[in-house]
C-alpha cells in the first residue's frame, strides 16, 4: 500500500487530504495520504519514524518548509534555487526534497496571462517562502519587471539579495500600483479565520489599471476580503485553489512517477470542501 502524508503545523489546517485521498481513489490506487501535526521541536523525530514505517511521499507545509531540510538526503534543482521544499520522496532509504510550488504558481496563471507574461509588470505582497515561489516562476519565464512590498526591511533586503537584484523592493507603507499589471499576495493576512483582514486598504488597489489582475495565493476563503474588494473595483482576480491543485498535482505525479494527477477531480473536492465549511 501506497503511504504519503502532509506534514503541517499542530494548530495549522490543510486540504491536501482529502484532495489527494480523492486522487487516489479515482485512480483506483490503493494508498492512504495522512496529516501530521508536528511541533518544530519533533519535526526530525517524527519524519525519520515516518521512513522507518515505510511512508514513501510527503508534503511540506510552514513553518516546516526550511527546517526539514537538514534531515532530508538530497534536494532537488528546484528545492535548492529557493532554499525551501514543499515536497518529499522517500526511495530505496533515501529522501529527496523538491519544491512543486513554482510549478503551482506558474500552471495557475490563466493562459491569457502566461502567454505574454514577460511583457507585464507584476507586483507581490510578502517576503515569505510563497514570495519566493512566485517570483522563480516569474524570472524563469522572462518576467523583468517584479516589485515586492513587505512590511521588514531586513526580510526584503534578504529577498533582494537572493535574487541578486532582478527584482526592486519597497516598505508596503510606500506601495505604488499605478503601473501593475498583476497583483499577488503571497502573505497569510485575510485566510482563515481572519477572514477581515486585509494586506493593503482598498484606496490603494483604486490606483490599479482598469485590466488589472488581483491574485491571492489564500484559498480559505474562497474570496478573501482582498479579493473582495478588487471584485467591487471590477478587477478580475484569482484565488489560491488552483495553485493548491496544481501544486499537489505535480507532488502525486513526482511520488507515482507518471503524469497521471486527477487534476480536475481534485479541483472539484477542493472547492465543494471549501463551499460547504470555510473553517479548515
Amino acid at each position: 500500500m501506497l503511504k504519503l502524508g502532509i506534514l503541517r503545523s499542530p494548530d495549522g489546517h490543510s486540504l491536501s487530504s482529502i484532495m489527494q485521498t480523492a486522487a487516489l481513489k479515482y485512480l483506483n490506487i490503493e494508498g492512504e495520504y495522512k496529516s501530521y501535526g508536528v511541533s518544530s521541536e519533533k519535526l526530525g523525530k517524527v519524519f525519520n519514524n515516518l521512513k522507518r514505517e515505510g511512508v514513501t511521499g510527503l508534503n511540506v507545509t510552514m513553518p516546516h518548509k526550511i527546517s526539514i531540510i537538514p534531515s532530508l538526503d538530497e534536494l532537488t534543482d528546484r528545492a535548492k534555487s529557493i532554499g525551501a521544499v514543499n515536497t518529499i520522496t522517500i526511495k530505496n532509504g533515501r529522501s529527496i526534497g523538491d519544491n512543486t510550488d513554482i510549478i503551482g504558481f506558474w500552471q495557475s496563471l490563466p493562459e491569457t496571462i502566461r502567454k505574454d507574461i514577460f511583457n507585464r509588470s507584476i507586483s507581490l505582497i510578502g517576503t515569505g517562502g510563497a514570495a519566493y515561489a512566485c517570483i522563480m516562476a516569474l524570472l524563469q519565464h522572462g518576467v523583468q519587471n517584479i516589485k515586492v512590498y513587505g512590511r521588514n526591511k531586513d526580510k526584503l533586503d534578504r529577498i533582494h539579495k537572493f535574487f541578486q537584484a532582478k527584482i526592486s523592493i519597497d516598505l508596503i507603507s510606500n506601495i505604488e500600483l499605478l503601473n501593475t499589471h498583476i497583483l499577488v499576495n503571497t502573505t497569510p493576512v485575510g485566510m482563515y479565520p481572519n477572514i477581515n483582514e486585509t494586506p493593503i486598504n482598498i484606496e490603494a488597489l483604486k490606483k490599479l489599471q482598469k485590466d488589472a489582475t488581483v491574485y491571492d495565493i489564500i484559498y480559505n476563503p474562497l474570496e478573501t476580503k482582498f479579493l473582495k474588494e478588487a471584485h467591487s473595483l471590477n478587477l478580475k482576480t484569482i484565488n489560491g485553489v488552483e495553485m493548491l491543485v496544481r501544486q499537489g498535482a505535480t507532488s502525486l505525479n513526482i511520488w507515482l512517477e507518471k503524469e497521471i494527477a486527477p487534476i480536475e477531480v481534485m479541483r472539484n473536492i477542493v472547492t465543494l470542501e471549501l463551499t460547504q465549511n470555510i473553517s479548515h
